[in-house]
């Protein structure tokens, strides 16, 4: 009676192991950890990129994982619309984006990003020269094993140096999601809104983003 009482315990206490014992990133029904826009970063000493294309333009994006929860990268854009709003202008920008995932669960995690960078527009026969640095918070959601969801607030912040200077502030806030094809190709959509205004004349204008997503890790 009680070997059998033993064996039964013993048997009660494995299964309860099991049970408690958290999934981890190796298990093939679940991807390792990596994004492009949903609150993660790249792995540690693996490399990335990004290709977007929409709303206000394209963009390539390169990005290296620095540690478990950090990443950086360098993201060329090729522009026609103005900081986002839908004033036309051809223009071109070269950003360095700084990711950092602050806090981390099995299905959901808090990213930070700082993204400073440059801006050159041409339009009406002049050239804008501005320095950005945009902030920003992801909270990305593993809703199931190949699909991520993000909600996403940020500040964007600009000056502009030429011409008419001015200083540029607005709040975005969206929503991104991404389904990853493999383990290291990943789609996706991102979307973001929110008011823009100019300390050169008080005026303001609504900028938005609204792109698709391709990542491919290396």
């Amino acid at each position: 009676m009680t070997r059998s009482c033993a064996l039964i315990a013993a048997t009660m206490l494995a299964a309860f192991a099991a049970a408690a014992a958290p999934e981890t990133s190796a298990s093939p029904a679940s991807p390792e950890h990596w994004s492009v826009a949903t609150g993660e970063t790249v792995s540690p000493d693996r490399d990335a990129i990004a290709f977007a294309a929409g709303w206000p333009g394209i963009s390539f994006t390169y990005l290296h994982g620095t540690s478990d929860r950090s990443d950086v990268g360098l993201k060329l854009d090729v522009l026609y619309a103005f900081e986002n709003t839908t004033d036309t202008a051809f223009g071109a920008g070269l950003d360095v984006p700084l990711r950092l995932v602050v806090n981390r669960s099995d299905r959901v995690s808090v990213g930070l990003q700082v993204e400073p960078g440059l801006r050159i527009y041409t339009r009406n026969s002049q050239t804008d020269f501005m320095t950005r640095f945009p902030v920003s918070g992801v909270v990305g959601i593993q809703a199931t094993p190949v699909l991520r969801l993000g909600a996403f607030a940020g500040l964007t912040m600009a000056v502009n140096w030429t011409h008419t200077q001015f200083f540029e502030i607005g709040p975005q806030f969206g929503l991104t999601g991404e389904y990853m094809v493999d383990r290291n190709l990943m789609v996706g959509l991102d979307a973001k809104f929110g008011p823009q205004f100019y300390t050169s004349n008080s005026s303001s204008a609504l900028a938005f983003t609204a792109q698709i997503l391709i990542g491919y890790r290396m």
